[in-house]
């Protein structure tokens, strides 16, 4: 895809490594792969409303979840999309779903569909990067799988997190064949993990690397 404007004046974002981003303009050369595990590493899941040092981070729910995709199909391109499902969130950050809920209800359905809109064209981009399939030729079954996983693992992660009575909030879905707990990861680890997934997803031993 060529470069794709959104907005009709720049939009500027630091993230990192020197870089200064028009987050107004989608384009796959933007991307910096090593800029997103690190920062997906920090970004916390659940806004990190629970005790402990490390918060669950964006990039270990995306790395686990990816684990067991592979698991449970040995579906390496599933996982693949999986992995990078939120990788929006280098530019666009992210908000826990009571608080999208929240922004919804005071706001309306305009304010979902712009959001919609927003991350669908930096997910266009970014899969584009890193030469995996795009969400515009992805079928309903692979939508319906990614978004199951992504259930299962939230459910799973709030029921780690927060107890059982966290399970009221989900659907009582299995829990994903995850390797190791869903115990909180440093964010040194979610970002090396991330990136490690990334390589072994695409082949490329060169993306995310310095």
């Amino acid at each position: 895809m060529m470069a794709v404007r959104l907005t009709k004046d720049p939009i500027f974002a630091n993230i990192g490594r020197g870089r200064r981003i028009d987050i107004g303009l989608i384009d796959p050369d933007a991307v910096d792969f090593r800029l997103m595990a690190s920062t997906l590493a920090k970004q916390a899941r659940f806004d990190g409303r629970h005790e402990g040092p490390h918060a669950l981070s964006a990039a270990q729910h995306a790395v686990q979840g990816a684990q067991a995709i592979v698991r449970e199909t040995n579906d390496m391109r599933l996982a693949g999309l999986f992995l990078l499902r939120d990788g929006h969130q280098l530019f666009l950050g992210g908000r826990s779903s009571p608080a999208e809920h929240l922004l919804h209800i005071k706001s309306g359905t305009d304010l979902d569909h712009i959001t919609r809109q927003i991350k669908s064209a930096w997910d266009l981009a970014i899969y584009q990067a890193a030469g995996m399939q795009t969400p515009d030729a992805w079928t309903k079954a692979t939508r319906d799988a990614l978004q199951r996983m992504d259930v299962r693992m939230t459910r799973a992660e709030a029921i780690t997190l927060f107890g059982e009575r966290a399970a009221v909030d989900f659907p009582n879905v299995p829990a994903p064949l995850t390797i190791g707990s869903l115990h909180p990861w440093p964010a040194s680890k979610a970002e090396v993990e991330f990136i490690m997934f990334l390589q072994r997803a695409t082949g490329r031993t060169d993306i995310g690397r310095v």
